[in-house]
């Protein structure tokens, strides 16, 4: 097979591996379409863990064909087209957590027999767990099932963090993760959506996509005066915060948010966040929440709650996939990818 191997930073080389065996309850697939994740590119950056191998195999946001059976496997028959949860969030199956179905927060998430684990959709073979596949209506093509991903995390998020109604929600941030959460939100009756960004292109893609009612460029103004002018002073009943990295966001969010509303914190943040506790949290008596992920709700899976919004049209894909590159051009794809200003990416997508 040809696996897109890592070495550190900008270094990817796709070379020839032996194409893996699929062992009890597990399937081989043939990987057709993968997205590149914003985490993706935090080794990228020079991020790496240091306890990484090198080279290693990534790519979690991925869709293709069953290609093989392991032992055990009868739920699954080869040729049946697929999206695949990401394997980097399996639990151990037994802890108290997994047992009530968060096994997103596993303290072994991702360790499968004692070692790490996770998906390899950059190369064109993958082995995954059968659990963790899921049929594609044959109208859902591999290219929106790569980023089911990116929709199961906005499920994960509004289902921690209800969106009103009759209110306003904010989302932080205009990438792939801000578009997908905003038409989830929409398809869970959330009535106005302010997106807050810094390119003025993917805000109106939002717009037109349905992720968003309206926009802010806070080139252009005070993102937060900007909410607070748009909702009479009172400020907004739910602020998503999808960012992370190095600013101070999630201090810019609570001051978005009206007294007594909540702020989800959605993205991955590299540097500790600093909050005046009084001004922001005990004057405003906000709520705080967290959203890692995905798993199950209420004992659903919610990368399938998200494939069951896709499948009936509620969710729009297409826009937010603005770039796709073949296998052998894996570098320009994470260049792109790398540099949104530049290319004016959403989301990148690779196809095999």
């Amino acid at each position: 097979m040809k696996s897109a191997l890592f070495f550190g930073e900008k270094d990817i080389r796709v070379e020839d591996r032996p194409t893996p065996v699929p062992g009890s309850g597990e399937v081989l697939i043939a990987i057709k379409s993968v997205g590149v994740c914003g985490s993706d590119l935090h080794n990228y950056r020079g991020n790496r863990a240091a306890t990484q191998d090198i080279p290693w195999e990534q790519g979690h946001e991925l869709a293709g064909v069953v290609e093989a059976l392991g032992p055990g496997v009868d739920e699954l028959a080869v040729g049946d087209r697929v999206g695949i949860e990401a394997e980097h969030l399996v639990g151990c199956g037994h802890c108290r957590e997994c047992l009530r179905g968060d096994y997103h927060i596993c303290p072994e998430r991702g360790v499968i027999n004692g070692a790490r684990h996770g998906s390899h959709g950059f190369s064109s073979h993958d082995v995954t767990l059968a659990s963790n596949c899921f049929p594609l209506p044959d109208h859902v093509s591999f290219d929106d099932a790569a980023i089911l991903d990116c929709y199961a995390c906005g499920v994960h998020a509004v289902n921690r963090t209800p969106v009103p109604v009759d209110g306003t929600s904010v989302i932080v941030g205009a990438g792939a993760i801000a578009l997908t959460l905003g038409q989830v939100a929409k398809a869970y009756g959330a009535g106005r959506i302010i997106m807050v960004g810094t390119r003025p292109e993917p805000l109106q893609t939002a717009v037109d996509a349905g992720a968003a009612d309206e926009y802010i460029v806070n080139a252009d103004e005070d993102p937060v005066l900007g909410v607070l002018d748009r909702t009479d002073g009172q400020g907004a009943e739910v602020v998503f915060e999808t960012v992370g990295g190095e600013s101070q966001l999630i201090a810019q969010c609570c001051a978005m948010a009206r007294r007594g509303g909540t702020v989800s914190v959605v993205g991955l943040f590299t540097q500790p966040q600093t909050l005046d506790s009084q001004a922001l949290g005990m004057a405003k008596e906000l709520v705080l929440t967290w959203s890692n992920s995905y798993s199950s709700w209420q004992g659903i899976s919610e990368y399938q709650t998200a494939l069951g919004l896709l499948a009936s049209g509620r969710l729009n894909a297409g826009p937010i996939i603005t770039h796709r590159f073949p296998q052998l051009q894996i570098a320009d794809a994470f260049a792109a990818a790398d540099d949104k200003w530049t290319s004016g990416a959403i989301r990148v997508v690779v196809n095999h």
